[in-house]
């Protein structure tokens, strides 16, 4: 029978399958899934997702005995002693596989089905016979013996690693790849790594459960496989497959010889292959029983209440209840990990020791999850460091794919999100782990992998979980001493990095570039990355005791982000937004309490920016909602004073009227951003002159810009330069007509541009003169209270008044009431005067019997919420759905729960089914990675 022959005979033989009732299982029809399908794209095209669930609708007495059947079928063929010959061949058991992965999601998404999959799987032992088990072999349930199978298949002689010579046994639990457990290659071939990869989808197709599950009911519903697979397979097995899938990763070189353009003559088959390996061992590390996830829970909403932080001897959040943006950001780690050592192997000693009261026990003791258990237990440096080479090998490969001369010349990897997320639960899990990464210098490149990645995504909706995750990474790692310590160092590769992410003339520390790399994320993005405001506040704030000698643009950074944070609009927008006021407030406050001799440059921002601090500890609900209203005013003068000087053309008169309601539009809905719920964006003045600064480099070596002298705050002395290079004192206060002439150039540019953004809101008082005096003209106001932000939330008095009273702000006050008029006294002393002497006499300043004595260091670490578990669980699956998508689409056309899919995918699958454009599709409408689960909140 020719191939088009055998597909139209299967593609008939599948329509029995729902239109006749009841087939005898021992009907010679059953043959054809396993004798007819050439290769895996004949099975996926030939079988289509109407055919499965019309046969589960209406014939499901087939469904069942076909997975019999083929069930059956695989375990008769591997334990077959001729294994492989032609009554039982590979290409058998390849369909076998193929048919099972086909046909498992559409099972999983029917809910009705629940109860029939349970009695299929669950509560039936499956027919000695039927099954080819030996006689003395007690019968087991069909999932127990479909599992056990898929693992014996993964370490079948022949079919998925090499035969052993001298080894007569068929299934060999040896490692697949050198590296953690094993010294010792085996070797593998294209067929063989083909064969791992079908294997691999189709226990994954089983774990697949999960991604049919609704937010909602996620953390309360078990995946029976899952749950079987971590607990009840023996322990070499476990011990087996978890290095071979951790080798077969870690292993993988994208560039191999490092030709370039090698990947688009060569076809990397093994990729999949990597990502596969990822994605199963994620499933098995993620997993947690039902049991396990309530008792984590629970433990999180009290620790979240009970460690929410000391600001100022007060609890800033203790008084209102946790908002979203701090329920996933605050306290202590989620999952301990054991601290005893572990034994790996399959058979030898090279991961760790397992202290177990009987050695010759066969299955796993007591606990939760034997993957991540044996996880827990890797401790030798040079398992780290293998695993941190090949980690740091695959997340870097987008950086250096898009910093080369030859663009596209360097393979560029699709599982970095994976990658990613192993490195997460490696640090979750193994406390070792993260101890050798905060030893080394590798933290120092993970650090700037996060933030190129953050930076990279930060306006792509599809990357948001991406960008997400790398905020919440750097949360976990900034609690730990040693990584403040190390942030000192100086970043002497920043010009090697990628031109979208490189700071300009930039010569600083690591720290330098997280802050500037963080402000930028906060003021770029218009409030879309608002979920991670929180994580990068506190990361800041954790590692702030530790910082030393911070440069003009990291310490300018710094109090812009406290500008932002302290603007009314945004501070009464949200129930929560004061708290990234508090962290804020908390990192100044540590600087000056443990850093303040080696921080100049910030305490000398602080002092030209003093009436931002002092204006935010006077702050009150009359006041903010006062200066809304006025902004809300001047806005509409300016739109006003805009719109008629729109040009009008003769031969067009209706065209002026279009243009003008289509610019009322814009600058109205502009303005409604930026009003309610955007945080404002740092003028690009502000901007200029910082970089200016930091050109001339470090503050000893250099001079603040004229524009930088520009904006010290009145009450301060202002020098100005000389023809010499030095400044002169001026010995006056800014006054009024100088202020006035700057805000008239910034209305001219803002006219000239047509872009009314808000910027009036600013809060570093170049504008707020103007508002006010318009306003006051105009008439006087009476506030009420009034939703500021889109959620609909109304602030009130005692709102404020419960965390206002709270601030952190009480020691930042005392060192601006001393520091400022010693400053400006010094300059007014001084005739001629460089920045570099304030800096100087900044250093030699004390503290002693200023402050009060400083308060114990507090970190607040990652902590694992209800919604922070189905989020991460939902990204996974989501990376799943996406990277099936680009070879047969197993999931095309099934209803997920877990996520959401665009319409227009579902449709594109249907017809692209086997024809390899479902990755350009899914790439691009998969929300899966980019949003919160909506059934989650």
């Amino acid at each position: 029978m020719g191939a088009a022959d055998s597909k139209l005979a299967f593609r008939k033989g599948v329509f029995r399958l729902f239109e006749e009732r009841n087939i005898p299982a021992d009907d010679e029809y059953w043959l054809q899934f396993w004798l007819l399908p050439d290769t895996a794209d004949d099975v996926f095209s030939l079988i289509g997702a109407s055919d499965i669930r019309r046969v589960r609708d209406k014939a499901r007495e087939n469904l069942e005995t076909l997975i019999r059947k083929l069930i059956a079928r695989m375990i008769e063929i591997v334990r077959a002693p001729d294994f492989p010959s032609p009554q039982n061949s590979t290409q058998q058991l390849l369909n076998c596989i193929r048919v099972l992965t086909r046909l498992m999601p559409f099972i999983y998404e029917d809910k009705n089905l629940d109860e029939w999959e349970e009695r299929l799987f669950w509560s039936t032992p499956m027919d000695v016979k039927d099954a080819a088990s030996p006689p003395a072999e007690s019968p087991k349930f069909l999932g127990e013996l479909l599992l056990s199978t898929i693992v014996e298949i993964l370490f079948m002689s022949g079919f998925t690693i090499p035969t052993i010579p001298g080894n007569n046994s068929r299934i060999n639990y040896v490692i697949w790849e050198t590296g953690v457990g094993s010294n010792m290659p085996i070797g593998s071939t294209k067929e063989l790594d083909s064969n791992k990869t079908e294997s691999l989808r189709l226990l994954l197709s089983l774990f697949s459960k999960s991604m049919y599950i609704g937010g909602v009911t996620y953390m309360t519903k078990e995946n029976k496989f899952i749950n079987h697979m971590v607990l009840k397979i023996e322990r070499k097995v476990v011990l087996a497959l978890l290095c071979s899938l951790l080798n077969t990763a870690i292993k993988y070189n994208p560039t191999g010889w490092g030709i370039p353009y090698n990947h688009m003559v060569f076809v990397d088959g093994r990729e999949m292959l990597v990502t596969l390996c990822l994605q199963v061992l994620l499933v098995l590390q993620d997993y947690r029983s039902v049991e396990q996830r309530v008792n984590a829970n629970a433990e999180a909403r009290r620790a979240l209440y009970r460690n929410a932080g000391p600001n100022n001897g007060q609890n800033v959040s203790n008084n209102v209840a946790p908002s979203p943006l701090s329920s996933t950001s605050q306290v202590s780690t989620a999952t301990k990990s054991e601290a005893t050592e572990d034994n790996n192997r399959v058979d030898t000693a090279e991961v760790a020791k397992v202290d177990t009261p009987n050695e010759q026990k066969k299955h796993l003791p007591a606990f939760d999850n034997a993957f991540r258990h044996y996880t827990s237990k890797l401790h030798r440096n040079q398992d780290f460091q293998f695993l941190m080479d090949g980690i740091y090998r695959i997340l870097s490969n987008p950086m250096q794919a898009n910093n080369t001369y030859l663009p596209g010349s360097t393979k560029q990897v699709r599982c970095h999100l994976e990658m990613l997320m192993l490195f997460w639960k490696l640090l979750e899990i193994n406390k070792r782990f993260r101890a050798y990464l905060l030893e080394t210098d590798r933290v120092l490149d993970m650090l700037v992998v996060l933030l190129y990645y953050s930076l990279e995504n930060k306006n792509d909706e599809a990357q948001a979980g991406l960008v997400r995750m790398c905020a919440f990474i750097l949360q976990a790692i900034s609690s730990e001493r040693e990584f403040g310590i190390r942030l000192n160092k100086s970043f002497e590769r920043h010009g090697s990095l990628p031109g979208n992410v490189r700071i300009p003339a930039f010569h600083g520390t690591y720290a330098d570039f997280m802050i500037i790399s963080i402000q930028a994320l906060v003021t770029t993005t218009h409030g879309s990355l608002s979920l991670i405001y929180p994580a990068l506040i506190i990361t800041i704030s954790n590692v702030s005791p530790y910082l030393k000698n911070l440069s003009v643009l990291s310490s300018n950074k710094l109090v812009q982000l406290f500008s932002s944070f302290t603007t009314p609009s945004f501070l009464l927008a949200e129930e929560g937004n004061h708290l990234l006021a508090a962290y804020i407030l908390e990192a100044f406050n540590n600087i000056i309490q443990y850093q303040f001799s080696d921080n100049p440059n910030l305490v000398y921002a602080m002092v030209r920016n003093h009436r931002k601090f002092e204006d935010f500890s006077k702050f009150t609900l009359s006041k903010g909602l006062s200066d809304i209203k006025k902004l809300q005013i001047a806005r509409e003068e300016r739109r006003r004073q805009i719109l008629p000087t729109t040009p009008k053309s003769p031969t067009s008169p209706k065209r002026p009227a279009s243009t003008s309601a289509s610019n009322r539009n814009k600058i109205s809905n502009q303005e409604d951003i930026n009003e309610q719920t955007e945080l404002l964006h740092s003028e690009r003045n502000s901007d200029d002159t910082e970089r200016k600064a930091s050109e001339t480099g470090d503050c000893n070596e250099g001079e603040m810009s004229e524009k930088a002298r520009g904006k010290l705050p009145e009450g301060v002395s202002l020098p100005e330069r000389g023809q010499n290079g030095e400044r002169s004192t001026e010995r006056e206060a800014v006054g009024k007509d100088a202020e006035n002439d700057r805000e008239k150039n910034l209305d001219k540019d803002e006219k000239i541009e047509g872009k009314i953004e808000g910027k009036i809101e600013r809060i570093d008082g170049k504008a707020e003169g103007e508002v006010e005096g318009k306003a006051d003209k105009k008439a006087d106001v009476v506030i009420t209270p009034f939703a500021v932000g889109k959620s609909g939330f109304i602030p009130t008095e005692d709102w404020v008044s419960s965390w206002h009273t709270n601030l952190p702000i009480g020691n930042i006050l005392i060192l601006l009431a001393d520091l400022v008029p010693k400053v400006q006294q010094y300059c007014l002393t001084k005739s001629l005067i460089s920045d570099y002497e304030v800096l100087d006499f900044l250093r030699k300043i004390t503290l002693v019997g200023i402050l009060p004595p400083p308060q114990p260091i507090y970190t607040r670490r990652f902590q694992w919420s209800e919604a922070s578990v189905v989020w991460f669980s939902s990204v996974l699956w989501g990376q799943v759905y996406i990277a099936a998508n680009s070879h047969l689409g197993v999931y095309n056309g099934t209803h997920v729960n877990l996520f959401s899919v665009k319409s227009d995918v579902k449709e594109e699958s249907k017809k692209d089914v086997g024809k390899g454009k479902r990755d350009a599709v899914a790439s691009d409408d998969i929300n899966a990675t980019a949003t919160a689960i909506s059934t989650a909140k």
